[in-house]
């Protein structure tokens, strides 16, 4: 079945080009998972560690989110992707904040303890979108297109947010491709390297606002 599905698509490719592509799709659904492959490796782009003990925060529920939808765009409109949302957004935090804290961090999903730790962290996705782009390419190729709004939440100890903001992607785009068997892998690969820049921008300002809450305490 899928050597014939190829096989549709080459020829539609050949007779009418890439613009009727997704006609073929039409219907298809596309289930991906949380894929460590896919997120940036670079350690430079990284905080430096601070002293102290982390917390990363979520809810069961968030951690559970799966993204079901169709894409913004008229190419694939009739397709349906299934992405895990909450797993991403959990399995790169923990590795932007796994290094960010000399005396370690750990993951919760409960509102104990938070004395033991110097910051708790309470990340979420609070929006995502995408698209398949043909219209940039004149109809000769694809660019699998994502938007992400990340909520970053710092709790106190009694759990109320006392610092938070709101990181927007705006449309990130990843490579163009002519033909792909799975387009939702390609909407994927883009996913998880947009959190992995927005959460690392949101490790960035939490190590300032850390840096600044210990001057002023020094200068207190």
């Amino acid at each position: 079945m899928r050597i014939a599905f190829v096989e549709s698509i080459l020829l539609l490719w050949r007779g009418y080009g890439l613009a009727v592509c997704f006609i073929v799709l039409g219907g298809c659904s596309f289930t991906t998972t949380y894929n460590l492959a896919y997120v940036p490796n670079d350690q430079s782009q990284l905080p430096k560690p601070v002293d102290g003990k982390g917390l990363i925060y979520t809810e069961k529920a968030d951690d559970e989110y799966v993204f079901t939808g169709n894409p913004t765009s008229y190419s694939g409109h009739a397709t349906t992707l299934t992405i895990p949302i909450g797993a991403i957004t959990k399995g790169i935090a923990e590795k932007v904040f796994r290094g960010m804290f000399k005396d370690g961090f750990d993951l919760s999903n409960t509102t104990d303890n938070f004395l033991a730790y110097r910051v708790v962290i309470r990340p979420k996705v609070s929006n995502f979108s995408y698209e398949y782009n043909q219209l940039k390419n004149l109809g000769f190729a694809i660019t699998p297109t994502v938007r992400v709004s990340l909520s970053v939440k710092l709790l106190n100890v009694s759990g109320k947010v006392y610092w938070e903001k709101n990181y927007e992607s705006g449309d990130k785009e990843g490579a163009s491709y002519m033909i792909s068997t799975s387009p939702g892998e390609e909407i994927s690969k883009v996913a998880h390297v947009t959190i992995f820049d927005l959460m690392t921008e949101a490790a960035k300002d939490i190590r300032e606002q850390l840096i600044s809450q210990t001057r002023e305490q020094a200068g207190g």
